[in-house]
């Protein structure tokens, strides 16, 4: 009896502890899923970076660097290619009018020995020409007095050349066409009178033929058969006689017009003849006034040169600062080049930058900068305001601030940074410019408050808003409904609104 109620006690302990252990495994999953569902959602969640409201200074200054320019600076040059044997200043040093600023070798110009190589090859081409053998007399003679003709006087000559030529042309093809017709006249009448004579030459074949067939007893036939043929015979002959005359007489024409012809040939080759040289005599006379006019411009050029030669330095014109040298001992100057820069003394230098519009409107002409490295400079450095122009890359955004620079220890072409505003100022809370939001309600800032739950803290970005009292470029000063000790959302991994839960980036 007693072992069976003592196995019934064991069956019933046996089914709690499997009750038992079925509920623990099922709390231990529910956790586990509960953890890694809480682990995931943080990882969905924004991710921001914060920083802690503080107190401390804002300067709601413009800060801005560009490079220095000056105004109407002098540029040395020279006008010929002379070769520096030394350099007597340097970049920064102040030179007073006539100081020396580079030593040159005492060695004449390569732009005067090339003008005076091209004036003696000149001179060579124009005695060459000029005594060549082709050139009239009385062109050389007119040439070397410097009496050259005008265009004016060349062209009534070549009209009068040229109206003697196409007279001679068109009297040389008259005559020609007159011993054109004159032969072709001859030939055709010739073969008209050879036509003709052979007509009573055919008659007296034929009369000979009826004269051999007549009885010799028929004396009145035979009779006028030999009358008729002694009258065929001597047309015959007539007309023999007037063929050769009228051929006589062609030819005796014919000589007469190629006679002519001759003349007008002969007439037309010289008044060719007179053409070509008349052309040649003008072409030869314009060269040589041609030539005559560069050895005069090639004359002055080595004049000037030699009038505006350096000599063996080159001088400072006026009196300032050496803002650039760009020569070294032994190189080379070139035909206007720029060898150096000056500053000149009362000429002013500047600097410009751009700044947003909100900035530029503080801004006022006049208003006094600062260097925002001002151990570099002393006392007396001075920068104004100058003038405050739309920056043409953005012009509705920016504005270009202009500064009058007015310093010993500033050079042309160094970069400057400039402050200019209000001086800084404590405040009692100012938190970074990335912090402070706006919408249609004004400014505010999200500070993250914690939450406590049992899977740890939860945070959440909660809407504060504020007024901007002052900013500089990195901070603004602040007041609302603030403790001055709340953390603020500076940046953010997505877009964050007031009352979503947040993941801190340090965690």
């Amino acid at each position: 009896m007693n072992e069976v109620i003592e196995t019934k006690n064991k069956e019933k302990a046996s089914k709690k502890d499997i009750v038992k252990n079925v509920a623990i495994g099922f709390l231990s999953v529910m956790l586990l899923l509960t953890f890694f569902s809480n682990t995931i959602m943080n990882y969905s969640l924004p991710q921001v970076a914060t920083q802690q409201i503080a107190s401390g200074p804002v300067s709601p200054q413009i800060r801005g660097n560009g490079d220095v320019t000056a105004e109407d600076p002098y540029n040395i040059t020279v006008k010929e290619t002379r070769k520096i044997s030394g350099v007597a200043v340097k970049e920064g040093d102040h030179v007073e009018e006539g100081d020396v600023i580079y030593y040159l070798e005492d060695k004449e110009s390569q732009e005067l020995t090339d003008a005076k190589a091209k004036l003696d090859e000149l001179e060579l081409t124009y005695e060459t020409a000029l005594f060549s053998g082709d050139v009239p007399d009385e062109v050389i003679t007119s040439v070397r007095k410097g009496k050259v003709s005008s265009y004016d006087s060349f062209q009534v000559e070549l009209k009068t050349v040229k109206d003697t030529y196409e007279a001679a042309l068109a009297a040389d093809e008259e005559a020609q066409a007159v011993v054109d017709y004159l032969t072709q006249k001859k030939a055709y009448d010739g073969a008209g009178t050879a036509y003709n004579a052979q007509t009573p030459n055919y008659e007296l074949a034929q009369t000979q033929a009826d004269q051999a067939g007549v009885d010799p007893e028929d004396e009145d036939r035979t009779e006028a058969l030999e009358k008729k043929i002694a009258e065929l015979e001597k047309n015959a002959a007539q007309l023999g006689t007037y063929g050769d005359q009228l051929s006589f007489s062609y030819d005796q024409k014919l000589a007469m017009a190629q006679d002519n012809k001759n003349k007008t040939a002969r007439a037309l080759k010289d008044a060719e003849k007179d053409k070509e040289e008349l052309l040649k005599s003008i072409s030869t006379e314009i060269n040589l006034s041609s030539i005559q006019e560069k050895i005069a411009t090639e004359k002055e050029k080595i004049e000037k040169l030699e009038s505006e030669s350096v000599g063996a330095s080159v001088k400072s014109p006026v009196a300032g600062t050496i803002s650039s040298l760009s020569k070294a001992s032994g190189e080379s100057t070139a035909a206007d080049e720029t060898i150096a820069v000056i500053q000149v003394d009362g000429k002013d230098m500047t600097t410009s930058f751009s700044v947003p519009n909100s900035q530029a409107q503080k801004l006022k002409v006049g208003d006094a900068a600062s260097p925002q490295n001002q151990w570099q400079f002393s006392d007396s450095f001075k920068a104004t305001l100058q003038s405050i122009k739309n920056d043409k890359t953005d012009p509705a955004g920016k504005k270009v601030l202009t500064f009058k620079i007015e310093s010993a220890e500033v050079q042309p072409g160094q970069s400057i940074a400039l402050t200019i505003g209000e001086r800084s100022k404590d405040y009692d809370m100012i938190v970074p410019k990335s912090a402070v939001k706006s919408d249609s309600n004004g400014k505010f800032v999200l500070a993250v408050v914690g939450k406590s739950s049992p899977l740890g803290n939860r945070y959440i970005a909660t809407r504060i808003d504020v007024n901007v009292e002052a900013e500089d470029d990195k901070n603004a000063a602040i007041t609302g409904a603030l403790e001055g000790s709340e953390y603020v959302i500076t940046t953010s991994t997505k877009p964050v609104k007031a009352g979503e839960q947040v993941r801190l980036a340090d965690e």
